[in-house]
């Protein structure tokens, strides 16, 4: 009988099963948000300080710096009580003028400030005048706007009479008037004494104004 082949028979190694290794991990510890909104500042004030730095620093006294926020600090303390007053006052003048109507007519706005650009022409010109007052063209228009807006308001109440343009000029002929004729300086004792009433006028008239306004004025 034939032998029987035996079969070679691999043996195969037992698999073992690897345990994945967990390393524990530290959880990140969140940023305080304090530490954050102080290091945004920083870098905020960094950029701000780079590009606009003769704004925020405008002046430096042995390299120690005078800050934007210091002089700013100054000028409220002397001039902020005044400057807050003068900025409601603006604001009731405004509205008071609104409420009658009036509109000024452009042209004469124009006139006026050609009549300055031609005052000034000598002596550096309205620019100039207006820089070294810390005005601009747009606070000029504004001021002869609401000047003529006034006139227009208080006009039955500001123009002299032949009277008292005489009587000005009597009261003065041997002093501002000496060796002057009257119809020489008529029309400019006139337009002093408008510019008198006007004032009078405005002040009894813008006292009456701001009886009516309600404001509520919370100080500096």
């Amino acid at each position: 009988m034939p032998k029987a082949t035996k079969k070679a028979v691999k043996k195969t190694m037992p698999i073992k099963t690897i345990e994945p290794t967990i390393v524990p991990v530290a959880p990140k510890k969140a940023m305080n948000p304090k530490i954050i909104g102080l290091a945004l500042v920083v870098v905020i004030i960094g950029l701000l300080t780079y590009k606009l730095g003769p704004k925020l620093v405008p002046a430096l006294v042995d390299n120690r710096p005078v800050t934007r926020f210091e002089l700013w600090s100054r000028l409220e303390k002397s001039y902020g009580a005044q400057a807050l007053d003068d900025m409601i006052n603006e604001k009731i003048l405004d509205k008071a003028i609104a409420d009658a109507g009036i509109k000024v007519d452009q042209t004469k706005i124009d006139d006026q400030i050609k009549a300055l650009e031609k005052q000034f022409e000598s002596t550096g010109g309205l620019d100039e005048a207006l820089k070294q007052r810390g005005l601009s063209r747009k606070d000029l228009t504004k001021q002869i706007s609401t000047q003529l807006a006034v006139e227009e308001l208080l006009k039955d109440k500001i123009s002299p009479t032949d009277d008292e343009v005489k009587a000005q000029f009597d009261n003065g002929a041997t002093t501002t008037y000496k060796d002057k004729k009257f119809e020489d300086v008529k029309a400019s004792i006139t337009d002093e004494l408008k510019q008198t009433k006007l004032r009078d006028a405005f002040l009894a008239w813008f006292a009456e104004v701001k009886k009516t306004a309600t404001v509520k004025n919370f100080g500096l």
